[in-house]
């Protein structure tokens, strides 16, 4: 087990690969979910980009920041990812339209639920993983 601390850049690098990994991994799962009649928005692939890459990142500069400047910090933020992500499925199921909005089927959680749980795993998993 490694006892050298975990810097910045390592860090970052670890939330753009667990980050770049989820958007790879989301569309896709898009295209999958696609195939198997869920309705994919216009423009979605760009969306689902940016929305597995920056929080992901985000993420890992929080992981930085908790590991670095606060007691049983991998801990904490261990909890508190595992919590982001159980309420970010809060939208997956109550989100009517899109901002733009374009009014959502009932096939939506299938086509976002995954995704979900694919950057949420990758975030709490690979973070603290690749940052060594």
């Amino acid at each position: 087990m490694s006892t050298q601390p975990v810097t910045f850049l390592n860090a970052l690098k670890a939330g753009a690969i667990a980050g770049l990994i989820g958007a790879g991994l989301n569309n896709i799962w898009s295209l999958i979910a696609n195939a198997l009649g869920a309705t994919v928005p216009k423009g979605f692939a760009l969306a689902v980009t940016m929305s597995s890459l920056f929080p992901v990142l985000i993420g890992a500069i929080l992981f930085f920041i908790f590991v670095t400047f606060v007691p049983n910090g991998k801990i904490v933020w261990l909890v508190l990812s595992i919590g982001f992500t159980l309420f970010s499925f809060y939208p997956v199921f109550n989100t009517p339209q899109l901002p733009d909005g374009t009014v959502l089927d009932n096939t939506f959680p299938m086509l976002v639920g995954p995704m979900h749980a694919i950057s949420g795993i990758l975030a709490i998993w690979g973070i603290p993983k690749w940052s060594k």
